[in-house]
């Protein structure tokens, strides 16, 4: 059963498939036609699962598709180091550039006034470097490995229910199933400061299972313009127990809450605008909001107050356009800001987990076919980012950060 668990996972999922720390910069291809904006203006399924009250508005449609990801990432660790304890100086690039995702969502009216559907959410990080990269870090009995790197995985399937109140007021609620798959590699040399040094790395996959509720709301006051908030809480996932002795609160790893908010304008009849705001609350979660800039003398790892990645929560303002080119050419693009959710001085546990990408350019089309069909593509590329710091546990060494990710998708929709 785990590994066909497994291979759902691998199958949804890709290297650093979330643009902001480990959440997609956008849910349907729709949506990341205009960098991720879209939650009070829904166009398929797929938006069931960033509001489900969105799910009243679509109609009875299926949108299934994939997209091509290219992403570059990896770090740079400078020879300035004034002790023996560094990351070995060098320049670091993960492997794996190159990946298919598929996707899906649907959608049914079941009268007049609700709806109900299914929609698949990926979320994801990788890395893999051929070297050793904490050799200068073990003891004996603690010997680093190649190679190195983590690779999370998250499937959340989101069952939404949209209900009609008034013609203006559209409520949606969602209760999200997740699964999520972990390993860590090369890591040996931090047992030595962990309070389980066995469950630390190189024990293969580990499961995690759980589940959380969404909530949302589509208000339109007049024709021409519409509200919309769709608010995902905090899951609650079983332990990650391979791996207790690696990250804080004995392997406990919750996806974190979040919320999007925001408006769409119906400027003319061609033309739309939609402006979103989004927050990710990463630093609720100690796996990865916990810092990392402390001292490494004596076992810590693994604890209520273990290191984490220092992150921050995300803030993510997204801003989109809608062109109606002609009666069966729909044109779109955007453009979204987020802040950097990874400090300076939180550098070392990072290279495993270089999220730091902040900007997304968007465009998209979607023409229609025939009787109902219609094909949507989205390109979005997310521009070279780098963050330089240093941290306490590598002798004052300096580094560097980077990412830099493109994307392009397809989707087939089918209306009926």
């Amino acid at each position: 059963m785990k590994k066909i668990i497994l291979l759902i996972l691998l199958s949804f999922s890709t290297s650093l498939y979330a643009t902001n720390g480990y959440f997609s910069h956008g849910i349907g291809t729709k949506s990341k036609g205009m960098a991720g904006a879209g939650v009070a203006l829904p166009e398929d399924a797929s938006s069931g699962a960033l509001n489900p009250a969105n799910l009243s508005l679509v109609g009875s449609r299926l949108d299934f598709g994939g997209s091509l990801f290219l992403p570059e990432r990896g770090f740079r660790a400078n020879d300035d180091a004034t002790g023996p304890v560094q990351i070995a100086p060098n320049e670091y690039e993960s492997k794996n550039s190159f990946f298919l995702i598929p996707q899906f969502a649907y959608s049914r009216q079941i009268d007049e006034v609700s709806s109900i559907g299914l929609a698949a959410v990926l979320n994801g990080l990788n890395t893999e470097y051929d070297e050793a990269i904490f050799r200068y870090f073990q003891r004996p009995g603690w010997e680093a490995t190649a190679p190195t790197g983590v690779d999370l995985y998250q499937l959340m399937l989101h069952v939404p229910y949209s209900y009609k109140a008034t013609e203006k007021l559209s409520l949606g609620v969602a209760p999200v199933l997740a699964m999520q798959a972990f390993r860590a590699r090369g890591l040996k040399p931090f047992g030595a400061v962990s309070f389980y040094p066995d469950q630390v790395t190189d024990n293969g996959f580990d499961y995690s299972y759980g589940m959380g509720l969404s909530l949302g709301l589509n208000y339109q006051p007049t024709d021409q313009i519409a509200f919309g908030l769709g608010v995902q809480s905090r899951m609650a996932m079983t332990e990650f127990d391979d791996y207790r002795g690696l990250f804080a609160e004995q392997g406990d790893f919750d996806i974190p809450a979040s919320f999007q908010v925001g408006v769409a304008i119906q400027a003319t009849d061609e033309l739309s605008f939609a402006l979103d705001y989004q927050r990710i609350y990463y630093s609720n979660i100690a796996a990865v909001g916990n810092p990392n800039n402390i001292p490494l003398m004596m076992p810590i790892l693994g604890a209520d107050d273990g290191i984490g990645g220092g992150w921050e929560d995300a803030k993510i303002l997204k801003a989109g356009i809608r062109w109606q080119y002609d009666q069966v050419t729909v044109l779109r693009a955007g453009y979204s800001h987020s802040n950097q959710i990874i400090p300076p001085n939180q550098a070392l546990l990072n290279i495993l987990a270089p999220a730091v990408g902040r900007d997304h350019f968007s465009v998209g089309l979607t023409r229609q076919l025939n009787s109902g069909h219609e094909l949507t593509l989205s390109l979005t590329h997310s521009p070279r980012e780098e963050v330089k710091g240093t941290n306490p546990n590598t002798s004052g060494q300096t580094g560097t950060l980077y990412m830099e990710q493109t994307e392009l998708e397809i989707t087939y929709g089918w209306r009926f």
